[in-house]
This record gives C-alpha cells, structure tokens and sequence, in this order.
C-alpha cells in the first residue's frame, strides 16, 4: 500500500479511498479450448499490478501511470473504445461495464502501479480490469449491506472484454487472479465454471519466462483465424450423427472419420480437443507428483501448437528445444517448455532444475546472434491472488 499510495497521494493531493494488488499470470496448457468447453492451467507470478482510487469532485476520471508517466482524462460521456486509448480501454471497460450493471461511478483518480512487464503477455491488462472492479467494489460497498459477491464481479469484468473490448470472456484470466494460491496452479474448469488448485513444485525447480521479442504485429488477427477454423470444425462435428452423446468424450479417432471438415481444420480441431484433455492429465499427474510425465505432456502441447494450430514461430521453437537438452532420462525430473499466449512470437514459459539455469542463460547468448532478437527472460513463482491493500 505504501508504494502506490505515496505515488496517488503525489499526483493527486490526497490519499487512495481503495487500492489493490493484482497478480500477473501465463498459460501453462488449454488457453486456446475455451471456446468448446476446454479447461486451461495458469499460474499467477510474483509480478504484480498496483492500483489506486479516490473521488473527485466532478464527474470526470483521471487516470495516471507512474511506469510509463502517462496522464489520461475521461468524461463519462466518452467511455467508448478507442484503439488510440490502448491500455485505458481496460479501465473504461470495467467502468462502463459497472455502469451497464445499474452501478453509479463517480468522478475518480486512478493510479496504476505496474511491476508486470509490459507488451509480454503476462496479465497486465486483465491485472487492470480486476484490479479496478475489486477496488469499486470496495469503494462503492465500503460499510453497506449486500456487498457485491464475487459472481456478480466476474459477470462485470466477463461483460467488460465481450460487450465493451469485443474479445472472449477470459474467465481463466480473471479466476486466475481472483483465486490463485500461492506456490500452486490454478484449473478453470469452463463447463463447470469453477477452478481447482494444484501444488506446484518450487523447491530446486526454477520457472523462467522468456520473452523472444519476435514483433507480433499480426498474432490477434492469425489466432482469431485459427479460432474461427476451429469453430466451424466444431460445427460440422456437431451435426454429424456419429458425434459420441457426451461431446467431451469424443477423441482424434472419431473427428478423423467424420467428413466435410478440411484437413487444414481437421488438424486445428485435433489439437483443441488433444489439448482439453491433456490439461486435465496434467493436473492429475502433478497431483501425483509425477514431474516426468507432467513434462512430457507440456512437450506434446508445444508440438501440437506447432505442427497442428501452427501458432508458434522458430524463435519460440529454438528457446523450447534448448530446455529439452536439459531432460535426463535416466533421472526423470520437471523440465518442460511451452509456449504461452497468442503465439506468432511472443512468450515461451520454461520450467527446470534451479542448477540447470545459468546453463540455460548461457545458451540464451546464442539466440540474439541467430535471430536478431535480444530476449528478455524472468525468473517467477507461483504467487498468490488480488488483495485488497
């Protein structure tokens, strides 16, 4: 609370009325299934997003960035999505979003405080959008009854990326930062609309993410492609009287013999459904503490991104191979990489021996003088949920 209090209080003569702090987060396997039902592993990091609030006399908004030092002002009238408004169309999001639920908000000063690396893919822009509805949520029910239950918030936030960002839902996003523990995963479970937690393993092990720094100019437009495809794919199964009853059972056998689909899509379908379940043997084999398995399983989803949804790019493929030099396989152990997000270049995640790092940064070195690009890399652990400060 001090760090990003000091910092409301410099921009704007007073003290924060709510503030909050917000996990960043990243894939581990299934971000891509949400739209059949698939469930998604994530895992919040110990990089976290601070924001602030206070009244204002008017009815305006002000918004204030200590990183980047960039200032923002918003009318109510104005809460419209502007692609020149980038970031700050989470924050009228979430504010339109309330609005939209029959919420009054006030005139407010926002502060935001983020130590998540920006551009990487890491949550910044969900840590924004439940940073700001949990601290609402406070400043609007601060001393009243029927205080506005965690459903009700996540509808808000659900509604603010459908209706006001024209995106999915991200519920693992938000479940992710709402729920998560630390030293554990997170499962959101799609059809059921819940989440399950499973302990991941910290002690000796280091997880890195690497960010390649390939441009992703055009990665939002290739995967909404890719989920276009699947969709239809889904479709055409869908009417096909050989479709098992229970969808969820159906398996890469059954969709190979139904015809109409084309092969293009028959491949980005295999890899939705391969990759629903795998998710699931994931958390059943870290429950297990079978770390070899686990690995393997994280290796396979990474082939299926790049040979099947073919979302991954050489730069990411390199960085995942140079992880996998590192497996032993006489002496069975946790070490997997993947890439997570969007894909098209982006973020590879990679979890190892905690001695077998500094090798894995000296191979790094050789990445730049290959491709061109200087990758970041960050080294986090499992961290908790969003507090309010």
């Amino acid at each position: 609370m001090e760090r990003i209090g000091e910092c409301h209080k410099a921009e704007y003569g007073c003290e924060p009325a709510a503030a909050a702090s917000v996990p960043g987060r990243f894939h581990l396997l299934g971000e891509h299934t949400w739209f059949a039902g698939g469930n998604t592993l994530s895992m919040a990091i110990d990089f976290r997003l601070f924001i602030s609030i206070s009244p204002r006399e008017d009815a305006g908004y002000r918004i204030y960035s200590v990183k980047t030092g960039e200032r923002k002002k918003i009318s109510p009238s104005n809460l419209k999505y502007r692609k020149e408004d980038r970031w700050v169309n989470s924050l009228k999001a979430v504010i339109s979003s309330f609005m939209e639920a029959g919420k009054d908000v006030p005139g407010l000063n926002i502060t935001i405080l983020s130590d998540i690396p920006p551009d990487s893919g890491f949550g910044n822009p969900n840590a924004m959008k439940v940073g700001l509805a949990l601290v609402l949520r406070r400043f609007l029910y601060s001393g009243r009854r029927g205080k506005m239950q965690d459903k009700t918030l996540i509808s808000i936030i659900e509604r603010a990326n459908t209706c006001f960002l024209n995106t999915h839902s991200h519920r693992a996003d938000i479940f992710c930062a709402l729920y998560a523990r630390k030293g554990y995963c997170i499962k959101t479970d799609y059809r059921g609309n819940s989440f399950e937690l499973s302990s991941f393993p910290a002690k000796g092990y280091s997880v890195v993410l690497v960010d390649s720094k390939v441009p992703r100019i055009f990665a939002r437009e290739e995967l909404d492609l890719r989920i276009k495809e699947c969709i239809r794919a889904y479709e055409i199964v869908r009417a096909s009287k050989d479709v098992p009853a229970d969808f969820s059972s159906m398996d890469e056998a059954t969709l190979n013999e139904i015809p109409g689909i084309p092969e293009s899509v028959r491949r980005r379908a295999a890899f939705i459904l391969n990759e629903a379940a795998r998710v699931d043997d994931a958390v059943r084999l870290l429950k297990k503490k079978d770390y070899a398995e686990f690995s393997k399983a994280v290796i396979r989803s990474h082939e299926g991104l790049r040979d099947y949804f073919e979302i991954s790019c050489p730069e990411i493929d390199w960085i995942v191979k140079r992880v996998q030099e590192f497996i032993v396989p006489e002496k069975p152990a946790l070490v997997c990489s993947r890439l997570t997000g969007r894909g098209f270049g982006g973020c590879a995640y990679a979890v190892m021996k905690s001695d077998d790092f500094p090798a894995f940064v000296s191979k790094l070195e050789d990445y730049e003088r290959i491709f061109g690009f200087k990758p970041s890399f960050y080294t986090v652990t499992p961290s908790s949920a969003a507090v309010i400060l």
